[in-house]
């Protein structure tokens, strides 16, 4: 009966000290959000700034230079292609997932294709084969077998490709750009 009052009285001074500790840390002026700023987008944009500057922030950073993303097509009109893009950050825009790419007489399509597949396998496994011969030979390793890519037009892309874009300029903070290289 003794330990039970013991550790009751441990219990409420440990959860006077933790109260106070954030009473203090809500009401200090080093808080993060501006004073007169108490509205949900000043709360938002502390924690954005607080998730970005800790030490596992790098994660939810955006390049300040973007000039490729990957997307699934929703949607096709002409030479008009939407994609619906998946950021790794969270806070990004949500209004850039979907974005248009305008596809030009530059740009460049290609499709990946697994080609003759007897062809294929036999590649992997001598590749597999020269892999395990060269460990601890000191011998560069040899290159794993390619897929085959063939050129295409923008006919061949069809909603529900996953497609890798590349563009000429920072895509960062735009909507709808011109590709120079989409591949299928």
């Amino acid at each position: 009966m003794r330990y039970i009052g013991i550790f009751m009285i441990g219990l409420l001074f440990g959860a006077s000290v933790v109260f106070g500790y954030f009473k203090f840390q809500t009401n200090s002026p080093s808080n993060s959000i501006p004073s007169g700023e108490n509205t949900y987008q000043a709360g938002f944009d502390a924690a954005r700034k607080l998730a970005e500057d800790s030490d596992v922030g790098g994660v939810f950073r955006t390049p300040d230079d973007v000039r490729t993303i990957f997307g699934v097509v929703t949607a096709i009109a002409g030479n008009r292609i939407t994609i619906q893009t998946q950021s790794r950050n969270p806070f990004d825009d949500p209004a850039l997932r979907d974005r248009t790419i305008l596809v030009t007489t530059d740009t460049k399509i290609t499709k990946t294709l697994p080609g003759d597949m007897e062809a294929f396998q036999k590649e992997m496994e001598a590749f597999v084969k020269k892999t395990q011969e060269g460990k601890g030979a000191g011998l560069t390793p040899p290159r794993p077998p390619q897929p085959i890519k063939t050129a295409v037009d923008v006919s061949s892309i069809v909603v529900g490709d996953t497609l890798t874009v590349t563009a000429v300029e920072n895509i960062k903070n735009m909507k709808e750009f011109s590709a120079r290289e989409i591949q299928i």
